[in-house]
């Protein structure tokens, strides 16, 4: 099974700036890492490869330096990866990114199953999964906590849901996209030799010249949102140094407790 995998790197810290004319984060200019829901689903990838003997490829779009999230997913033993990267398409919306990113995928080859993060840990939509599948015209299914795959039934993929309470199981036939959520499995970790490794697999390059989309179909200019402003929320709480014994920090946060409960 050929499996698709698209990430995005998001950035360590809430220390990023924002771009005062588009209000849009500067990605750039922070560090990143891969979304955190996105390893769920490059172990779920990950799994389902050691069952099929399949072929991983992992898909992101951003800045040069995005190709680091590529290098970390595949010491995870993702097997190849493609970057997506052109000022023509940055800054786009979550319609321009899920364009961009289906394309991409076609252009790269044929793939079974597309899986994904549910929501990224900066802007939080849960579009875009939904969004590439409608644009690719093939089933979707939100917010999965885990899937079956029976090669009896190659055919269909088996997505387990937690519906409230409740475990609710959706078969649908593949290809298809699955956006997994945070924390419904435990993401393996990279070793040094597998780290070694991952410099030398395959990394593919895309820009817009390859895409063939034309400048208002992409980037800010093909995006039907924009954001209106970017701000940090302030906090009227201010974080307090306790210093002392065990039993003198016991007491004094027992006294901050019992202050909060009495507003």
């Amino acid at each position: 099974m050929n499996i698709a995998v698209l990430i995005k790197q998001v950035p360590v810290s809430n220390d990023v700036s924002v771009d005062p004319e588009t209000h849009a984060l500067v990605r750039a200019s922070s560090e990143g890492m891969i979304n955190p829901a996105d390893l769920n689903a490059i172990e779920e990838a990950m799994l389902l490869k050691e069952q099929t003997e399949g072929k991983v490829v992992v898909f992101t779009m951003g800045p040069p330096d995005a190709e680091k999230a590529l290098r970390d997913a595949m010491a995870l033993g993702c097997d190849e990866s493609c970057l997506i990267t052109d000022r023509a398409v940055a800054g786009g919306d979550t319609v321009a990114t899920a364009k961009v990113l289906a394309k991409a995928i076609e252009l790269y080859g044929s793939f079974d199953l597309i899986l994904c993060g549910a929501l990224s840990a900066d802007g939080a939509t849960g579009q875009v999964g939904a969004m590439v599948a409608e644009a690719l015209q093939i089933p979707h299914v939100a917010e999965i906590q885990g899937m079956k795959y029976d090669e009896a039934e190659s055919g269909k993929i088996e997505a387990v849901k937690k519906v409230y309470d409740e475990k609710v199981r959706v078969r649908c036939a593949l290809p298809a996209v699955l956006s997994v959520n945070f924390g419904s499995n435990e993401p393996r970790l990279a070793t040094l030799r597998t780290k070694r490794a991952a410099k030398s697999k395959p990394l593919v390059t895309y820009t817009n010249a390859d895409l063939g989309f034309a400048a208002e179909e992409v980037g800010i200019a093909g995006s039907p949102t924009a954001v209106i402003d970017s701000f940090q929320p302030e906090s009227a709480r201010k974080a307090k140094m306790l210093t002392g014994t065990g039993a003198e920090l016991a007491a004094k946060l027992k006294e901050l407790l019992e202050e909060e409960k009495g507003k």
